[in-house]
Parts: C-alpha cells; sequence; structure tokens
C-alpha cells in the first residue's frame, strides 16, 4: 500500500493511519505469499531455445563477463598509451591481462584486470581494490573497425582529464562498479555494502544481463509451468492498425500498463536509486528518482544533453503518449531494430505519407531522408558512442537561434546559419502545429526560468 499522507486532508490522515494501525493489529490466516527466486538462464533455455540463442552475443549477454582470452577485445601485446603527462602500458602477464597506469596516489602501478565491461563501440575494464571494491578503468578500447576510428586505445574524459585523488579519476567513487555500475551490467545485483567499515561485498546471480532481469525471478514459473503473473515483457492485448484512409497506426486496444518501459527505463534512464532490490515489472518510481529535464541534462526544448540516456526523452514523444513500448521499435533478445532503417518507423507510418521526398525534402537514399537523422538525431557520449534523442520531436531551427537549441537540420548542414534551416522547414511544412507549438510555448518558458528572465 502506498499513502500520499501530503495531499490528503487531516481528517483523511486520521482514518487512514488508523486503519493502519488496525490492520497491524490483527493476524491474518491466510498463508505466506511465496516469494520467487532467482534460478539461472541455463533454466530457461530448454523451453525458450529460440529466445536464448538470439540473446547470445547481444550488449545484454555481452554487458559483463570475465577477463579472458576469448572476452577481452584490447590490445595488450605491450602497447603504451601517453595521455595527460602519464604513459600507461598494456601487456600481459602469466596469462593475465594488465595495465600499468596512475593509481589513487598518482604513481605508476602495474594493475590485473578481472572483468570486461561492455563491448561495443568500446570495451571497458575492471580492477579490483580493498575493501571489496571493483573500480572501471578511464582508459578503454575502442571496438570500433579500424576504417572508422577504432582499435585503439583512448580515454573517456579527454577534454578535462582528472588527476588522481579527484573522485573522477578511474580510481575515485564515480568510476566505482559497485556504487555506479553493477546493478545494470549484471542480474540480481545486491551491492552489499557495509557503512561502518566502508567496504562492499557485492554479489549477483549472473554476471550479465540474463533473462530474469527483465522477466524477475523464474522459480515459480519453472516449478508449475505458467507464466509469468507479471511478467513485465509478456505481449499486451491489441495491436497497431492503420486504418483506412489514416497514415498512422494506433492501438487497437489501449496499452495495460507502463510496465515494460519501467523495466527497461531502470538501467535505461538517468535516475538515483532508492530503494534496492527491484524486480522487473515493479513500478520504477518505487525504487529509481528519475532525472527531471534539468539544466545541464537536457537543453530548455527537451532535448538530451548529457548522457541522459534514454527513458527520459522517449516519455516526452508523442510515441510513448499513443502506446509504444521498447520491443515495439526494437528486438527484446538480440536488441537489434524489429527492421533495418526506415523500414522500423514504417511499421505505424505509412511509407506512401511518410518515407518519401514529399514529406522530408531529400534525395532518397541518403541521410537527410532516413527517419532517425531527422527525428532522433544522435549526440555521443564516451567519445565514440553516439545515441539518438528518442523524443523523436519536430526539427525547430527557429528555437535555436531563439533559445541555443541544437536542431537537426543544422547538425547534417553545419555549412548554413539557423536563418537558412528556419527558412526551408517553413517553405516546406509552414508554422507549426498546435500541439508542437505547446512545445514551444513549454521551451520559452522553461528557458526563461532557467536565465532568470523578467517575467519567467
Amino acid at each position: 500500500m502506498r499513502l500520499d499522507l501530503c495531499n490528503a486532508g487531516r481528517t483523511s490522515q486520521v482514518l487512514l493511519l488508523a486503519c493502519l494501525a488496525a490492520c497491524a493489529g490483527s493476524e491474518s490466516t491466510d498463508p505466506p505469499e511465496a516469494v520467487a527466486t532467482y534460478v539461472g538462464s541455463s533454466a530457461c533455455v530448454a523451453c525458450h531455445e529460440a529466445e536464448a540463442a538470439a540473446w547470445r552475443g547481444s550488449h545484454h549477454d555481452l554487458a559483463m563477463d570475465t577477463a579472458t582470452d576469448q572476452t577481452v577485445l584490447g590490445d595488450f601485446a605491450d602497447v603504451e598509451l601517453t595521455f595527460a603527462g602519464v604513459t600507461s602500458r598494456f601487456f600481459r602477464r602469466d596469462g593475465a591481462f594488465v595495465v600499468r597506469t596512475d593509481g589513487p596516489d598518482g604513481a605508476l602501478t602495474d594493475y590485473e584486470l578481472v572483468y570486461t565491461f561492455g563491448v561495443d563501440p568500446l570495451q571497458q575494464y575492471l580492477v579490483s581494490f580493498p575493501g571489496g571494491r571493483l573500480q572501471a578503468l578511464s582508459l578503454a578500447w575502442d571496438s570500433r573497425p579500424e576504417a572508422e576510428g577504432g582499435q585503439r586505445w583512448f580515454h573517456l574524459i579527454p577534454d578535462d582529464t582528472p588527476a588522481a585523488g579527484d573522485e573522477l579519476h578511474w580510481t575515485g567513487r564515480t568510476m566505482n562498479w559497485n556504487y555506479m555500475c553493477a546493478e545494470c551490467h549484471s542480474t540480481n545485483v545486491s551491492k552489499g555494502y557495509d557503512v561502518d567499515t566502508h567496504t562492499y561485498q557485492t554479489t549477483f546471480s549472473e554476471i550479465d544481463v540474463s533473462c530474469e532481469s527483465c522477466h524477475g525471478p523464474a522459480s515459480e514459473h519453472i516449478e508449475v509451468g505458467a507464466a509469468w503473473p507479471e511478467d513485465a515483457m509478456a505481449e499486451p492485448a491489441g495491436a497497431w492498425v492503420i486504418a483506412e484512409g489514416e497514415s498512422i497506426a494506433h492501438r487497437s486496444e489501449p496499452l495495460p500498463n507502463d510496465a515494460q518501459v519501467e523495466t527497461c527505463a531502470h538501467c535505461h534512464a538517468r535516475r538515483a536509486m532508492i530503494s534496492e532490490g527491484r524486480r522487473a515489472g515493479e513500478p520504477l518510481h518505487d525504487s529509481d528518482l528519475v532525472s527531471r529535464l534539468d539544466e545541464g541534462l537536457y537543453y530548455a526544448d527537451g532535448q538530451i544533453r548529457d548522457e541522459v540516456y534514454v527513458y527520459g526523452s522517449f516519455v516526452q514523444s508523442r510515441m510513448y503518449t499513443a502506446g509504444v513500448r521498447c520491443s515495439d521499435c526494437h528486438d527484446p533478445h538480440t536488441l537489434e531494430l524489429r527492421q533495418p532503417g526506415n523500414a522500423v518507423c514504417a511499421q505505424c507510418h505509412l511509407p506512401s505519407t511518410y518515407d518519401t521526398p514529399a514529406h522530408h525534402n531529400h534525395t532518397t537514399g541518403s541521410s537527410g531522408a532516413e527517419c532517425a537523422e531527422c527525428h532522433m538525431p544522435a549526440t555521443t557520449y564516451m567519445v565514440v558512442d553516439p545515441r539518438r534523442d528518442h523524443s523523436m520531436r519536430i526539427p525547430r531551427p527557429h528555437l535555436s537561434s531563439e533559445l541555443g537549441t541544437p536542431n537537426a537540420c543544422s547538425a547534417c548542414h553545419s555549412d548554413q546559419p539557423a536563418e537558412w534551416a528556419i527558412e526551408a522547414v517553413e517553405e516546406w511544412y509552414g508554422p507549426p502545429e498546435a500541439e508542437e507549438e505547446a512545445r514551444v510555448r513549454a521551451a520559452r518558458a522553461i528557458h526563461a526560468g532557467r536565465t532568470r528572465a523578467p517575467g519567467a
């Protein structure tokens, strides 16, 4: 039971508290409710071979692993990287992967790598420290092909490289796996932090993001051979249908809940944990405090700025309002798009209306003709990792000159001023629709508040 006593009247508060006291004093004859436990992905394979095969090799499967000849992608053939005055060396010793780099006191020290962290477009590595800590190196391996600039070592914070002693240094708190990273790279994580000794005894049931991370603990499902009672990833009733005479699909039945989106958001959102032990399908805001449209994280119009992942932009979109879920566009096991390129959008947006020069005003086959380039522009984080804005908004170049927000037109046509893009958009599409104009008013209001403008 969740109570919002701040919004209840005084009489209601008294009645609610009295009710709670009465309930607490009563004895229930009902048997205790069984609690499902984690059993591991190996128990799922026998009945779900196709899903397991699709998951193997995915970014979830490779989110974390022990450092072996098979999992480590970086070059440890006695190579060096000099950055910010520190020369680091990557080499092998007695079969182990070792890096010699600056430690917490700034002195060059040999560190043996124990885990890989991620796989594409970069791979990080974890080092064991006293107190049960694992620290993520700021020196990462660019796993992209060499033709794309990859196959090299690089520093994740190149513009303002923190020195030893800074909490942003790889030995500091913000690069601590237990505190910052573990929960979203492994399954059933318990941080095990001891406030008295300032140590960790972090555990997980599986080293990667496996079946039960998204579907929840499976013991009861296996024992009774039935579906999870609250499987967030289960397919809801209804389908996407493009009615005759329309060009955009609508759900034949309303989406029953946000369980799937919130299950994904637990790791694909900028957030702070307020309760440990969340299970898939449980309300997101019972365990996580999601960041708002704060200055520094988002532009005034809601576009992504800092590394905010996906959820915060997606819930701004018309797609979310219409009932689109993550799995409508992404295969939940391979994590790849359901269809390549514009075809994923064509699932719900009639191609004869939208995938045509009459709509996008670009040459067919060009980057400007790609839906995502205009409606989901990417921002690059961690030096090499471009991530798309999931608010799927209409480009508004006039806000760029007014509020300093980015726009997809100028991102591609960087040699043209914003005024050029403004004229083109108004010539093609005319004034904004009423719904979009409401977004523009909101952007102006947020910008006015941030800049302390008179009348804000």
